[in-house]
């Protein structure tokens, strides 16, 4: 009894916004710190996966990524009795919730950074706000004021000086961003079933099943593309460091975070933070993988950062009761 108590005080400490994700209305600087935490643990990312992706595949590393945070966090919400009863009726949201995300979403996502780089991938993975916006709008009946469109406008085209090089060309082959492509379609299809259901749930309890229904999708794959691989690469120190700041950072705690920013702001102004995951992804392998960072990528940044605020000025229109 003492160790479970002990359990419980030391996971409340490790995720401080866990009672608060509970309200239906919490403090702005919770909400905007959430989303910025989120979209630096998605940044790291990029990184993190290039380097698991020389010892791993791609559907092996994101298979182990949604079985592990789907085990770890049924178990510690059940030990401090924070795991919500799902409605019957929901079964088939949180279906639609992992198809898309992880299992299209992270096919797309990961097969587009294995052909082109952290900082491009990053990048194009930015169009997000716009699709995801155009998407919420529809289905939604989110309106947002002209600022936080000339806010997005702004950042898109920091995202457009990030991706091209000196010769203001593209540097990414065209099924890299195929995938890439599939990936952003993914999120915004995502993004309108998450925001029904955070209405409704916390964010830890949706992303434990929904990781563990991405979880099944992936097993298949991973047992006859990768499993040769997988039993055959030497788990390094790089490859243990890397892949459990991916666990712990960009599953276990980043998607939480992002659904508690989409049920408090909206759909729409939550995707336009996605435009600092090329920012954070860029200053990343800038040091970590020696990536160059030119003039283009320094005036996007400014850009994109200055897009982001004017986005987030006033107050957009939510319908409360999302269908």
């Amino acid at each position: 009894m003492i160790k479970i108590s002990c359990f419980k005080f030391s996971f409340i400490r490790l995720f401080p916004t866990f009672a608060a994700m509970k309200n239906k209305h919490s403090s702005p600087w919770l909400v905007y710190s959430a989303a910025i935490c989120a979209m630096l643990f998605w940044g790291g990312s990029y990184v993190w996966s290039t380097i698991v992706f020389g010892y791993w595949g791609p559907i092996t590393t994101i298979f182990l990524r949604s079985i592990l945070t789907a085990v770890m966090l049924f178990i510690a919400l059940k030990l401090i009795r924070k795991l919500d009863k799902i409605e019957r009726k929901d079964y088939k949201n949180l279906f639609i919730l992992a198809l898309f995300s992880p299992f299209l979403y992270f096919l797309g996502e990961s097969f587009g950074l294995k052909y082109s780089s952290p900082t491009i991938s990053a990048a194009f993975i930015a169009l997000i706000p716009i699709f995801t916006t155009l998407t919420a709008s529809v289905k939604l009946k989110e309106k947002l004021p002209k600022i936080n469109i000339l806010g997005m406008m702004v950042s898109f085209f920091g995202i457009i000086l990030m991706m091209v090089d000196g010769n203001m060309e593209f540097t990414s082959k065209w099924y890299g961003i195929a995938c890439l492509m599939l990936a952003v379609a993914s999120s915004a299809v995502y993004s309108i079933f998450i925001r029904r259901m955070s209405v409704k749930y916390n964010p830890f309890t949706i992303i434990a099943w929904q990781d563990l229904g991405g979880a099944l999708l992936f097993l298949p794959l991973f047992l006859i593309f990768e499993w040769n691989t997988f039993i055959t690469a030497e788990p390094t120190k790089e490859l243990i460091f890397s892949f459990l700041m991916l666990l712990i950072f960009s599953s276990m705690l980043a998607f939480p975070f992002y659904t508690f920013t989409i049920r408090e702001i909206g759909v729409s102004r939550a995707a336009i933070f996605a435009n600092l995951i090329p920012v954070v992804a860029a200053f990343v392998s800038f040091f970590v993988l020696k990536e160059h960072f030119d003039v283009n990528k320094i005036a996007g940044v400014i850009l994109v950062v200055g897009g982001v605020f004017l986005s987030q000025i006033g107050k957009a229109k939510l319908d409360n009761n999302p269908k």
